[in-house]
């Protein structure tokens, strides 16, 4: 018999093997709902091991680290930086160099 653990988590929980920790949660419980332990405890377990693996840091690691498929070229670099560029940064520039002032003004007190 083949592991639950042996093969993809993501194949498991159907899901891209890009999806987001919340994203995981969310099948998971959608499959949970499915699939209850008193009903499938075969497919249960299944999809338990499968969330659990999905969690694993060694699996996140891979699945950041790797080509999400192996035939599909990477992104290019251009690609990547514009993608980046549409993610709004979480601390404007003005708050970060307000920061850097209040402790500039804070050590020329001192002198």
């Amino acid at each position: 018999m083949n592991s639950p653990t042996s093969g993809d988590p993501f194949t498991v929980l159907g899901l891209p093997r890009e999806s987001s920790e919340g994203e995981i949660r969310v099948r998971y419980l959608e499959l949970v709902k499915q699939f209850p332990p008193d009903r499938a405890p075969d497919r249960f377990r299944e999809i338990h091991a499968a969330f659990e693996a999905a969690k694993d840091p060694l699996v996140i690691a891979r699945r950041l680290i790797e080509p999400p498929d192996p035939d599909e070229e990477p992104p290019s670099w251009e690609a990547a930086i514009n993608t980046q560029k549409q993610i709004p940064p979480k601390m404007t520039p003005a708050f970060l160099l307000s920061l850097g002032n209040h402790k500039m003004e804070a050590r020329l007190d001192i002198l």
